[in-house]
Order: structure tokens, then C-alpha cells, then sequence
């Protein structure tokens, strides 16, 4: 019997040993057919075309796919002069919403009006949308063209300069088909159709990404400058969109004054010092004109699901902020809870324990531990590696499923991360890891010979301050309470520093 089960062990070995020669001879002459022939933005051209198609069958072929409304649309909504036809508004979270209504300009909202790049884009799509019919409705799937229209662009530039970084035909086409995978995940594209501003950070977030490791390329000065307007202009766009993104400015600033070192030209350290200088002065104005969706709830939430919630001696804890050792019966309670443990409204809670700490003294809190910041933040990367809705429809309700029904086509991605992933500031960690790793050796802090090990690795630092910074604002802001409305940018930078770390793998380890 044990001779038996050997044979079967061995035979099965020899089958896979077999399938991998047939695998290793036909990538072999499939790259003898294609050399001289690579051509890394002819992939990325494809894979971008690809990443159309998929998008236009989302979102503008019945049935049409959006997000519901989870209660924060109605600012937005405001300043464009726009409404729901229908007056019934409290489950707007369980269908997507197609079409709206004109209202007039004096809109006597209660809501207060938010301003931003965003809310601009949204603008500028009722604008067109009434243009083209002149009707009094407002068809979402206009400003969806619009992001569409942004977005192919960044999906082949992201995808170009991963396959920049490999030599082999058949290498080039893997990542180009994984970039298609991750990048028009149907979990991305579906914000598209909605008022959230995940859609416009993820174009910002590609574009980023892609304009700054383009420089791992070395070229002529007009079209570095190029590149660098377009890191800028990614920059200001993201940055202006929310107050709570100002902070990406002083990040790309940064990453700007790092590029001083890629060439020797005396003009070329002239621009990245000058575009370095306006993009924090930006971010600056943006931190202290633009409002984040922050309010008091999340306060209440920073302190509660946050400070306390990573406490080991909540009583001790509140201390450190002169409240009452008696509130620490407030640890882990939320706002959002069916019965909540306490109420806003109340006098107490105002005197006694809202009024008793500020943001900052919160900021400081976490300075003084970083131990439980780190908690925090490994909270964050949990609760944000699936960035769907769970609570927020993907359907029109006259499509006729269930409320909240989500859409599985072309999911792949999101669904290896939600259900096979590692949630874990681990991942990030080994994330970084392997980039350091593999550019490690290469790295220079005068890169203007090579430039590509250098360039690959600043790259993705500036995707992990982003991740860090937006986590800690959140943390700071509103505890783990709503991470999920405000860290969407920590699951789209990872998945752009997975995305390249597989292309380099695959190229050192000649997997396909």
C-alpha cells in the first residue's frame, strides 16, 4: 500500500514537472518570436483599452453599477444643485442612485456646502449633462465618462512603467493582464458612478504613482519636466479635493526636492525646488481653508474608539487628558450602536468629557505612545483592505435585487483581498521589505547615472507616507469608527505597491 501511494506521489510530481517544462519551452519561443518586438506601452495601450471595456460594461450597460448613498452625499449634492427626485431619502444607502434632479440655485439645504476639485468635477458634469439634453435631470453616468476619460490615462502610464521594468515579452504581458485585474476591479470603477471622492483619489492616486517612477527612465529635460507637472498637477488636484488630503502636498513636495538629484542640470534643480515650494504652500492653504468631513460625532468616536479602544488602562488613560477615570465606561462605545451608550446632545458629555480635549491633544496622546498609534494603524490596514460599501448597494432598485446586492463581476482582486489576503500592518510591512530589497543594493542619493533602483524605491516611500499619514489622520480624527469612508487610500496605495513588487519579482525570479 505505502509502495502504492508513492507511485501515485511520484507520478503526480512528474506531471507537474512536465506541465512546467511545456510552460518554461513555450514562454521560451514565444519570447525568441517577440524579441526586438517589446514594446512595454503597446501592453500598457492594450491593457488600458481593456480596462475601457470593462468599465463601459460596468457602468453603462444595463444593469448599471454605482454606490449607494451612506449619508454623505447630500453636501455635495447641495453645491452642485442637485437632489434625489424622489423625496423619500432614508435608504438610499441599499440602491445606487442613477438620476437626479435640478434644483434651484438659492437651495435652501440645511447642509452646509463643501468646496474642493471633486465637487468641481461634479460641477462641471451637470453643466455638460444639461447641455446636452436640457432637461432638469441629472444623469450620474456623465460625471462617470468624465472620471472615465481621467482615469484610462493613469491605468496606462501605471501599467507602461511596470513593464518598463522588464525585458521579456511574456513577462510584460502577465503584468499588463494583473494590472487590468487590479486596477478595473469592479470594487474601484463602481465609484465611479457615485458622489464619494474615492473615484477621484484613485485617478490622483495612479497618476501619482506612475509620473513619479516614470523617472526611473532616463530621457530629456522637457520631458522630465513634463512628468514632474503631471506628479504636481496629481498633487494639487488630490490635495484640493478634501482638507483631510492636504497633507498629500507636503509628501509630493518631498518626493520633489528628492528629484533634485536626478540630473545634473542647473534649470532642472531650479523647478524641483520652485515646484517643491508651491505644492507645500498649497498644502498649507488647503489645511487651513478646506473643511474635512470630520465632525463632532467623530470626536466623540477619536477618543472612544480610538484612545480608549487601544488603552490597557482606560480609567488611567483619561487621565492624561483631565477627564473624569469615571468616563472609561465610554471605552469602545460608538454613536452608531442601535442603543448607544451616550448621546451628544447631553450636557454632560459637552462639559464633561467633549470639552475636556482637542484633536491635537489626541495627535500628542499617540507621539507619546507610538506603541498604540502602531495598534491603531494595524487596525486601520484591517478594516481598509476591502474598500467596498458593505452597507451601500451596488444596483438600481429597479433592477430588481436585493437591497445592498453587490456586483462579483470581474472581482477578482477585491475578493482575494477580503477573503485570502493577510490584514495586517504586517503586509505593509513586508510590503516595504521587499522594496528595499529589491532596490536596496541599487539605491543612490545621486542617482543621475541610474536612476532605476533609486527612483523604484522613493516611489514607493511616497506611496507609504500617504498610506501612514491618511491612517494617522483618520486615527487622530475618528478613531476606527468610519475608517472605511476615510482610508481608501491606504487599500489603493498598497495595492499600487503590490502591483509593482509582483512586476519586479516576476522579472528577478524569470516566473513567467
Amino acid at each position: 500500500m505505502g509502495n502504492e501511494r508513492k507511485a501515485k506521489l511520484v507520478g503526480r510530481i512528474n506531471k507537474i514537472v512536465s506541465l512546467f517544462g511545456r510552460f518554461a519551452a513555450f514562454r521560451k519561443r514565444i519570447n525568441q518570436e517577440m524579441e526586438g518586438k517589446y514594446s512595454p506601452s503597446l501592453i500598457a495601450l492594450i491593457a488600458a483599452a481593456g480596462a475601457a471595456f470593462l468599465m463601459t460594461l460596468m457602468l453603462f450597460i444595463p444593469n448599471y453599477l454605482g454606490v449607494g448613498d451612506d449619508g454623505s452625499f447630500a453636501r455635495v449634492m447641495s453645491a452642485a444643485n442637485i437632489d434625489y427626485i424622489s423625496e423619500t431619502t432614508e435608504h438610499q444607502n441599499e440602491f445606487f442612485t442613477r438620476v437626479y434632479t435640478h434644483t434651484s440655485l438659492s437651495n435652501d439645504s440645511t447642509e452646509k456646502e463643501i468646496t474642493g476639485s471633486q465637487v468641481m468635477l461634479v460641477k462641471m458634469a451637470v453643466w455638460l449633462d444639461n447641455l446636452i439634453t436640457g432637461d432638469r435631470f441629472f444623469d450620474i453616468r456623465v460625471l462617470a465618462l468624465l472620471y472615465g476619460i481621467l482615469c484610462m490615462p493613469a491605468i496606462y502610464l501605471l501599467i507602461w512603467q511596470a513593464c518598463m521594468q522588464v525585458k521579456q515579452f511574456s513577462e510584460g504581458i502577465v503584468i499588463g493582464i494583473v494590472g487590468v485585474i487590479i486596477f478595473a476591479d469592479v470594487a474601484y470603477m463602481v465609484y465611479f458612478n457615485s458622489l464619494y471622492p474615492e473615484a477621484l483619489w484613485f485617478i490622483c492616486l495612479l497618476y501619482l504613482a506612475g509620473a513619479a517612477i516614470s523617472f526611473q527612465e532616463s530621457r530629456r529635460m522637457l520631458k522630465d519636466v513634463g512628468y514632474l507637472a503631471l506628479f504636481a498637477a496629481a498633487a494639487i488636484v488630490l490635495m484640493t479635493s478634501r482638507g483631510e488630503c492636504a497633507f498629500v502636498g507636503i509628501v509630493a513636495a518631498l518626493y520633489c526636492l528628492r528629484l533634485l538629484f536626478a540630473r545634473k542640470d542647473f534649470q532642472w534643480k531650479v523647478i524641483c525646488v520652485m515646484t517643491g515650494i508651491c505644492l507645500s504652500f498649497i498644502s498649507i492653504g488647503c489645511m487651513v481653508w478646506l473643511e474635512g468631513d470630520y465632525d463632532e460625532a467623530d470626536k466623540f468616536h477619536a477618543m472612544t474608539r480610538g484612545v480608549l479602544f487601544g488603552s490597557d488602562d482606560p480609567a488611567k488613560t483619561l487621565e492624561e487628558f483631565g477627564i473624569n477615570p469615571s468616563y472609561e465606561l465610554l471605552a469602545d462605545a460608538s454613536l452608531y450602536e442601535y442603543i448607544p451608550a451616550a448621546q451628544l446632545e447631553e450636557a454632560v458629555i459637552q462639559e464633561e468629557f467633549l470639552s475636556q480635549y482637542t484633536t491635537a491633544d489626541i495627535g500628542k496622546y499617540y507621539i507619546r505612545h507610538p506603541g498604540k498609534f502602531v495598534r491603531m494603524l494595524d487596525v486601520a490596514i484591517k478594516s481598509c483592505f476591502g474598500i467596498r460599501r458593505d452597507y451601500c448597494g451596488n444596483y438600481e432598485r429597479s433592477a430588481g435585487l436585493p437591497a445592498r446586492a453587490k456586483s462579483i463581476f470581474w472581482s477578482v482582486w477585491s475578493t482575494f483581498k477580503n477573503s485570502s489576503a493577510p490584514k495586517t500592518i504586517g503586509y505593509l510591512g513586508v510590503l516595504i521589505g521587499a522594496v528595499i530589497f529589491l532596490s536596496g543594493k541599487s539605491y543612490s542619493l545621486r542617482p543621475e547615472e541610474d536612476r532605476r533602483g533609486t527612483v523604484f524605491l522613493d516611489s514607493m516611500m511616497v506611496m507609504v507616507l500617504i498610506i501612514v499619514i491618511q491612517a494617522g489622520i483618520t486615527i487622530v480624527n475618528s478613531g476606527d469608527a468610519e475608517m472605511i469612508q476615510h482610508c481608501f487610500m491606504i487599500s489603493c496605495g498598497m495595492d499600487v505597491m503590490t502591483y509593482f513588487v509582483f512586476a519586479q519579482i516576476a522579472h528577478k525570479l524569470s516566473i513567467f
